[in-house]
């Protein structure tokens, strides 16, 4: 029951029932909340401001906070609206919290992240740089780019919601827009907004979705993001699904090659090699953008120092600790193809300090830049002939100021790498259920498809990269940096494999000793 006049926060027997009988069971079949059991999640509402300035029955954004099984506390944002139809509970409605009353009047409360009206008033508000502070030391800032104000008005009418999103809620608005509303919300600058910003209005990097406008809660001093909208960018799909739909194309060839024929570069991987080349392009181009500004300080290029690599060396030595330790104590659940290979790991686990340590010199030199951050085929777009990079938000898993820290443009260029080879061994993995191995000739033939297209990225990456300072033109210096990079990415990606999915241990394990198989081991 929602008496006249009430708001989300002046409500507290009904917000009582909301948080306990109705928000659990929503959050659980969601897939951005990260607990999937109803009875384990425990909201709090804890604010609600408006979404928009007009109109007596608005969208609000409703802010809760829970505390996962490990203690950890976290607040979530929900855009809400009551919709004046009966709620159905025949019909099934994913968006639908509860049944609501107001008087004689019946409506259904949704969640309207993805909705045509909200979208419709998040472009609006964009438009006119809206500021909403009707709550007390808390205000919505809508900051549109220049962009945005160049193009002319159209109420949306095609809305999708992307049900690939994981953590956030991702809507296609007809052809010209990509609105993100984050679920999460995350005190501090956030990276994705703060670098499309500048890739979109100072260094005019072609090679993205230009950023449009962003939404952020200012509470006091405290800034968190709510939204972002992007350009629209017509493709065939991301990389990494492009790669899937090749590589078992791929796999279905050398299944009808005769045993005695090589492999080799066929003419059908000609046109991959060719994406993987013009990738190593854009990605040089965008280090170069992003390195290419001395009058903004968070964008300034930093020599890289002895301290910084002593930093990275402790950080990877410590997760290596932490890996091994947890492999130790898993390796009896693991399969027994995974356990071999863990052996192989736990056998040079004490030499590991060293050799980490050995990877990569103090003395390396070169520079520190903002940098993409979580950069693997999933976040590129196969646009024609061309590729787009998207979603600058960093790991997830590490904190917003890791994630603007400067680093060397090697820690993109490896993650790519290690994605490339992630993709040649789920394609194994693919065409294992359908038939065996014989000879292990797929297995080659993939492990020379990834070599390939990895030494095609490095080599345009190489040709287009003009700043000796952001990528090593001595050979050697230029190895130890990726090696070390790729070791690192591949011992998080253990970490996390470990802890999430178990059953793709087997890719960063044989990444992970496949270079240090390159490194001596002075303990041997």
């Amino acid at each position: 029951m929602v008496p006249l006049g009430a708001t989300w926060m002046s409500l507290a027997r009904t917000r009582g029932v909301f948080e306990r009988d109705v928000l659990p069971t929503y959050l659980a079949r969601t897939r951005w909340y990260p607990e999937r059991s109803a009875r384990e999640i425990r909201p709090t509402v804890t604010s609600a401001v408006p979404f928009c300035d007009i109109g007596d029955n608005r969208p609000w954004l409703a802010f809760f906070e829970a505390t996962t099984e490990r203690g950890e506390s976290s607040r979530y944002v929900l855009p809400m609206q009551i919709e004046w139809v009966r709620f159905d509970r025949e019909h099934y409605n994913p968006r639908a919290f509860a049944a609501v009353r107001q008087g004689a009047r019946e409506g259904t409360l949704l969640d309207v992240a993805t909705d045509q009206i909200f979208i419709a008033l998040l472009l609006r508000n964009l438009r006119e740089s809206l500021t909403v502070d009707e709550v007390e030391n808390v205000r919505l800032e809508f900051r549109p780019t220049a962009r945005l104000l160049e193009q002319p008005f159209k109420p949306p009418v095609h809305i999708r919601a992307v049900d690939t999103e994981q953590s956030n809620s991702t809507a296609l608005v007809d052809h010209d827009y990509v609105a993100k509303i984050y679920r999460k919300l995350v005190p501090g600058i956030n990276p994705e907004i703060e670098v499309g910003r500048f890739l979109t209005e100072v260094a005019g990097f072609a090679n993205t979705p230009a950023l449009l406008g962003s939404v952020e809660l200012v509470e006091g001093d405290e800034i968190s993001a709510i939204a972002v909208v992007h350009a629209f960018v017509q493709n065939q799909g991301d990389a990494w699904t492009v790669t899937t739909a090749y590589l078992d194309r791929f796999v279905e060839e050398q299944r009808l090659l005769a045993a005695s024929e090589h492999p080799g570069e066929r003419e059908e991987q000609v046109p991959y090699l060719r994406y993987m080349s013009q990738t190593g392009r854009r990605v040089a181009e965008m280090h170069l953008a992003l390195a290419g500004s001395s009058e903004l300080a968070d964008f300034t290029p930093e020599p890289i120092r002895p301290e910084h690599v002593r930093l990275w060396v402790q950080e990877t030595i410590a997760r290596a600790a932490r890996v091994c330790e947890a492999l130790q104590q898993r390796r009896p659940s693991l399969r027994e193809s995974d356990r071999a290979l863990v052996d192989q790991l736990l056998a040079q686990r004490a030499s590991l300090h060293d050799r980490i340590g050995a990877l990569l010199p103090p003395d390396i030199g070169g520079l520190n830049i903002r940098h993409h951050g979580d950069f693997h085929l999933g976040q590129m777009l196969i646009a024609k002939d061309d590729i787009f990079i998207i979603d600058f938000e960093g790991e997830p898993r590490r904190s917003l100021a890791e994630r603007r820290r400067k680093a060397p443009a090697a820690r993109d260029v490896a993650g790519l790498i290690r994605s490339i080879d992630y993709s040649a061994t789920a394609a194994l993995a693919r065409a294992l259920n359908v038939a065996p191995d014989e000879q292990g000739k797929l297995a080659a033939a993939l492990a020379e498809w990834r070599d390939r297209a990895s030494a095609a990225f490095l080599a345009a990456y190489r040709d287009t990269m003009t700043n000796p300072l952001l990528w090593p033109a001595a050979p050697q210096a230029a190895e130890q940096m990726l090696n070390f990079f790729l070791l690192e990415k591949a011992i998080y990606e253990i970490e996390y494999e470990l802890a999430h999915r178990p059953d793709w241990l087997r890719v960063p394990l044989t990444g992970s000793l496949r270079i240090l198989a390159q490194q001596p081991n002075e303990a041997s």
